[in-house]
């Protein structure tokens, strides 16, 4: 399970918040928490564990993996690689996120969003640094986030700002394209639940999106939030796994009409657990 960063330059040697925190396990590890001072050494850390993983691995990023439906930017492998090739993030952590979403809003035909929040310091005309007003044409969040409006999570067009998503959205997306064409194992890679038919086939190498503020992470023994997350979310599926319920947190949500199952398939994704946390049937944080 691996918490993503945006930031723009190294984090220091030292464990730190809001750089790159990973935990992973198995049937008979432990999971324990990783620090990343930059994206390139968690995103080489990501490589190696896949490459070495026997049998299934499921790799949660807490980071959208679609924009909301209707907009036409959608989601998953193709967004993936889409963005790949705007995205320049550079070894310490220097990248041009801010100008891609500029360059996104001029495409959507609109200054005023949907992305928006950058520094007052950078002046790119087609990006704003307060919130925009939202129509039918951009909805404001995904149909998982409306379903989880009430826990706070934050829609993926902010890209700045206390709990934004948004940036490390653009920085993650393109290290998805980057590990399915690892060729390593690239072959068994599959995005969730873009190209698993939700929890039809989850073998292989499955991405998936997390949000681990889902988790009660109150009883992780580490003295910064995002390490005590990326460690509940992990032992939480791991558990979950080796109980026999874990599929059904992959599964189609229930709630879902066929219109916006197809919606979520296609173009937005959807959050593992999402469905059992908004019927009360996890322990949230």
């Amino acid at each position: 399970m691996v918490d993503w960063s945006a930031a723009s330059t190294l984090g220091p040697k030292k464990e730190t918040p809001d750089r790159c925190w990973l935990a992973q396990g198995d049937a008979t590890q432990t999971p324990t928490p990783e620090y990343f001072r930059g994206r390139r050494d968690a995103e080489r850390r990501v490589g190696e564990l896949i490459a070495t993983a026997p049998g299934n691995v499921l790799v949660g990023f807490d980071f959208p993996f679609g924009y909301p439906g209707g907009s036409g930017l959608g989601g998953g492998r193709v967004l993936a690689e889409r963005l790949a090739g705007l995205i320049e993030d550079a070894p310490d952590g220097h990248n041009n996120r801010f100008i891609v979403a500029a360059q996104l809003n001029a495409e959507l035909g609109t200054s005023e969003g949907p992305f928006w929040g950058c520094p007052r310091a950078i002046v790119e005309p087609m990006l704003k640094p307060t919130k925009p007003r939202y129509d039918e044409r951009f909805q404001e969040r995904r149909i998982v986030d409306r379903t989880l409006a009430h826990r706070g999570i934050m829609p993926p067009w902010q890209l700045l700002g206390r709990g934004s998503v948004g940036g490390q959205m653009l920085l993650g997306l393109p290290m998805l394209h980057r590990l399915t064409g690892d060729p390593r194992f690239g072959s068994r890679v599959r995005i969730w639940p873009f190209e698993t038919g939700w929890d039809d086939d989850l073998t292989g190498v499955v991405l998936a999106e997390i949000w681990p503020s889902l988790n009660d992470h109150a009883c992780v023994a580490h003295p910064i939030k995002d390490a005590r997350q990326v460690v509940a979310t992990c032992d939480w599926l791991l558990r979950a796994d080796a109980a026999g319920r874990l599929a059904p947190y992959l599964t189609r949500p229930r709630q879902l009409s066929p219109n916006e199952l197809r919606t979520c398939e296609r173009e937005e994704g959807w959050l593992v657990g999402a469905e059992a946390a908004s019927e009360g049937r996890l322990p949230l944080a």
